[in-house]
């Protein structure tokens, strides 16, 4: 018994606390946080005035009685659900059309054998850093010789043709071995079909 005891005694060991330390938050995080309470200060104040009628909005009070209105009232103020349809059309439509597009284009580069087609593919890059605004007064002519001046066709056509959608799938057709090109050949595959 007494052997045991000791034995415990022996491997027991006693640790001392570890002192603790304050950290001191470095001017970098108190300037973020002091940024984040800039910045998220206005945000805070819409949604509170949101909930409050408009005479609370400049005298602000923690008691003011809370309403549903404002929303009712800028939901009449427009027609809010014919602009999201029409948002809904304009990006669907975009989508498919660039997935189309792209995915065409982008075999086309990395797989045919096109002549001169690097210097078409850095034209098409060329895209890349013209500003689409720089192009909105030629877009709008042109949306007007075909007649597509206030419709969402009109708006999404200058997109369709993505270069950066262009890119990026170039360079994932790339990565495909041949062999399973030249494997579908031999199964009597189109391109269409080999694409797919």
């Amino acid at each position: 018994m007494n052997t045991t005891t000791s034995s415990n005694a022996k491997n027991s060991k006693t640790y001392a606390p570890r002192p603790r330390y304050v950290s001191v938050p470095s001017l970098e995080t108190v300037a973020a946080w002091l940024l984040a309470v800039i910045w998220v200060f206005p945000l805070l104040y819409a949604f509170w005035a949101a909930f409050h009628p408009s005479e609370f909005m400049v005298n602000f009070s923690i008691f003011a009685p809370l309403t549903l209105e404002n929303f009712t009232d800028a939901w009449s103020q427009a027609p809010f659900a014919r602009y999201y349809l029409n948002t809904f059309a304009l990006v669907t439509g975009v989508v498919i059309g660039q997935f189309i597009v792209c995915t065409l284009a982008a075999f086309a580069f990395a797989r045919f054998p096109i002549p001169g087609k690097n210097v078409l593919f850095m034209l098409v890059l060329i895209q890349l850093f013209v500003f689409p605004e720089v192009l909105i007064v030629e877009n709008y002519r042109i949306a007007s010789e075909l007649g597509l001046i206030n419709t969402i066709t009109g708006i999404g056509l200058p997109y369709v043709a993505s270069a950066l959608g262009i890119f990026l799938l170039r360079q994932t057709f790339k990565t495909i071995p041949r062999e399973l090109e030249d494997a579908a050949r031999i199964e009597g595959c189109n391109w269409l079909e080999i694409l797919w």
